[in-house]
């Protein structure tokens, strides 16, 4: 099944690894394609995964396809699918400055104008809980509401649109404004954008999201 969308999953973590975004087989990727999800494996490295190794589940994670166990993750993948329209394709990343800001427990303020219309405004940080529980899920879920990215807590970041290249795109969006935030706060104290600037940027991203 989906033979061709496994292979554009395989192109995505192989673009995850080359952006820094993933090491190992850390982080995980997905796609829903109608009422099932192509989902990458649990524990096999990147660099040598094949599209062989990816599994097909129905929303309520049961295995259609594959002789791998799909990524221990799965269940924020389905909870996103299952609650979000505009969520066609999921990328989690475990990249530094994302995770670095995970780690402080503290949210990615709106301070440059590209941000906003594609992430959507403040970043929160999701709450902390074990990875690959239902609660991670949860918390995920309503840390993301109204954006397209979350931080989770002391984990990684994740990154939901209606395609697998938009969702990886908006991935290396996080991770270089995390980079941003973070270097600026070395130097001084970072100016937001006007409160009445990311409220129009927000309406721009309720309109565009996922695009």
């Amino acid at each position: 099944m989906y033979e061709e969308t496994k292979k554009e999953l395989l192109d995505i973590c192989i673009q995850m690894l080359k952006n820094d975004l993933v090491i190992g087989s850390a982080g995980n990727a997905s796609i829903r394609v109608d009422d099932h999800v192509v989902i990458t494996p649990s524990s096999i490295h990147y660099s040598e995964m094949s599209s062989d190794d990816m599994v097909v589940l129905n929303l309520n994670g049961g295995v259609l396809e594959g002789s791998r166990n799909p990524s221990i993750e799965y269940k924020m993948h389905l909870e996103l699918y299952n609650t979000r329209e505009d969520a066609k394709a999921i990328v989690h990343t475990h990249s530094v400055y994302a995770c670095a800001m995970a780690i402080l427990n503290e949210p990615l303020p709106p301070i440059i104008d590209e941000t906003v219309p594609k992430l959507g405004s403040e970043i929160r940080v999701s709450k902390y809980a074990m990875p690959g529980t239902k609660d991670l899920a949860t918390n995920v879920r309503e840390a993301m509401e109204d954006r397209s990215a979350a931080l989770i807590g002391n984990h990684g970041a994740v990154c939901i649109a209606k395609t697998l290249k938009e969702a990886l795109h908006l991935a290396i969006l996080l991770e270089r404004i995390c980079k941003i935030y973070m270097i600026a706060k070395q130097v001084g104290t970072p100016a937001y954008l006007p409160e009445e600037v990311v409220e129009d940027e927000q309406d721009v991203w309720e309109m565009m999201r996922g695009y």
